[in-house]
């Protein structure tokens, strides 16, 4: 007769035994499929950091966009008040240009214009410049005995360029050149929008 503990010990699966195919197949499914989750997991979380990333570098463009269209646009509002000060300067009656008064306007005014140029503001449009309709407005386009055709005669106005942005063009005569004569009746200047396609 055999012993019942005998049978036991030699049963599969028993404590101490070699595990069954099925339960090796079972466990390595298991760490297969506890691997793909971690790769997904880990894949959503390198994903998520990029996208974050992303979004704060984004966030920063942006804000230094806005600053930069908030400069331009104080700027701008500050460009008439630059021009008075041209012209006040530009009209100080000679018996009072050396007075304390007047000197003093211009320190105010070179102050005012060193604080925006600062800011990255600097002039566009002089005399003997090519026209350039990106930088350039032509109020009028009349013969000139110095500058050839296309050339600028005179500045109306000054223009401003903040950084790589044109805040207001120059308002310029452009010449029509010493050789080709006028069109006009007596060589008078015209207004570009009378009959010329210029520039």
């Amino acid at each position: 007769m055999s012993n019942p503990e005998d049978t036991r010990d030699k049963e599969p699966g028993a404590a101490g035994g070699d595990l069954p195919a099925e339960g090796v197949l079972s466990v390595e499914a298991q760490l297969d499929d506890l691997r793909r989750k971690s790769e997904t997991y880990l894949d959503l979380a390198q994903r998520a950091q990029a996208d974050f990333a992303n979004y704060k570098r984004r966030t920063v463009q942006e804000l230094e966009q806005k600053i930069r269209d908030a400069n331009a646009a104080l700027i701008t509002q500050l460009l008439p008040v630059l021009d008075d000060f041209d012209r006040a300067l530009a009209h100080v009656p000679p018996d009072i240009a050396e007075h304390s008064w007047p000197q003093g306007i211009s320190l105010i005014s070179q102050k005012f214009g060193n604080l925006l140029t600062q800011q990255g503001l600097e002039p566009i449009g002089e005399e003997g410049d090519i026209f350039d309709p990106r930088i350039h407005e032509a109020v009028a386009y009349e013969a000139h005995p110095v500058y050839d055709e296309g050339q600028v005669a005179s500045v109306y106005r000054t223009g401003y360029r903040l950084r790589d942005r044109v805040l207001r063009p120059a308002q310029v005569v452009v010449a029509r050149g010493s050789s080709r004569p006028s069109a006009s009746a007596g060589g008078e200047p015209r207004s570009v929008g009378e009959g010329t396609n210029y520039p």
